[in-house]
């Protein structure tokens, strides 16, 4: 079965006394429906995780200044017989900082609170990393 290492990235800003939750609206291909979701994108040959997420960070939302901080869960998926294996981690972020979707994968976005992220996303994997978030 063919591995693919993937990054998975909670973007959030704390500035405000409401932690706030970047969510993406991307194309779910299990599903054929666009779902709310966490940042997530797969790691190239050569590089380490932290390079891989500032990559897609920067690609899907344009987010160039980000703290990355330790990774905080991991799970693995199987889908179309390939196995995923994805790295969790806290990002932070200014959520005043202007965000440039990369339209060809992001169809939108939204900040929300911690509370409602959770209800709005679809998959319980991304549930339970976003719970981690104090």
């Amino acid at each position: 079965m063919r591995i693919r290492l993937e990054v998975q990235g909670v973007i959030f800003d704390d500035a405000e006394r409401e932690k706030k939750v970047l969510l993406l609206k991307k194309m779910d291909f299990s599903t054929n429906r666009y779902r709310w979701r966490l940042l997530k994108g797969g790691i190239k040959k050569g590089e380490t995780d932290v390079e891989a997420l500032q990559r897609e960070i920067l690609e899907e939302t344009g987010l160039q200044n980000v703290e990355i901080d330790e990774r905080v869960h991991s799970y693995q998926y199987v889908f179309k017989g390939v196995k995923h294996t994805v790295s969790c981690y806290l990002v932070k972020v200014d959520s005043k900082t202007p965000i440039k979707l990369q339209r060809s994968e992001v169809a939108d976005y939204m900040w929300t609170t911690k509370e409602k992220a959770i209800k709005m996303l679809y998959w319980n994997n991304e549930k339970d990393v976003v719970k981690l978030l104090e």
